[in-house]
């Protein structure tokens, strides 16, 4: 063995670390990446659903209210996030015959894509229309006698 040779073998040496730290570095960002990806998923569907929950229940209260005797005047207001996980979402109020109740609100988000039914417990009629975050009111108008959710 001449002297020559043994400078290969720190070159190679470094070359191959390089490599292989490259190659574990990627496989962590990519597998990271994926995670982080359902986890935001996983995080948009459940404020969704809770999101449809609460405006739901105000649906029912505004429904209760509406059906008393000489109710003309019925108006819920609730304050909504704008955003989730840095997304603006829509509700829409249905009746398409495909959700769980007759009336059942949308919710949808288009980054991630993701998108809730939440059914509502209501015996009068409800405008369908659709709506955004922020402040939401569930209002009643005696005069077409159904209930209507609207942005403020």
């Amino acid at each position: 063995m001449t002297g020559g040779d043994r400078a290969v073998s720190p070159v190679f040496s470094y070359v191959l670390t390089l490599g292989i730290t490259t190659i574990l570095i990627v496989g962590l960002l990519v597998a990271a990446t994926g995670y982080v990806d359902d986890q935001r998923q996983q995080t948009t569907e459940n404020q969704l659903q809770v999101i449809g929950q609460q405006l739901s229940a105000d649906i029912s209260a505004a429904d209760r209210l509406a059906r008393t005797n000489g109710a003309e005047d019925v108006a819920i207001r609730r304050d909504l996030p704008d955003r989730i996980v840095g997304s603006s979402y829509t509700i829409t109020v249905k009746d398409d015959g495909s959700g769980p109740t007759e009336y059942y609100l949308e919710l949808s988000t288009a980054r991630p894509d993701v998108t809730v039914t939440v059914g509502i417990a209501s015996m009068t009629d409800l405008a369908t229309n659709g709506v955004g975050g922020g402040e939401v009111v569930v209002s009643y108008d005696s005069a077409d006698d159904e209930l209507e959710v609207s942005n403020e």
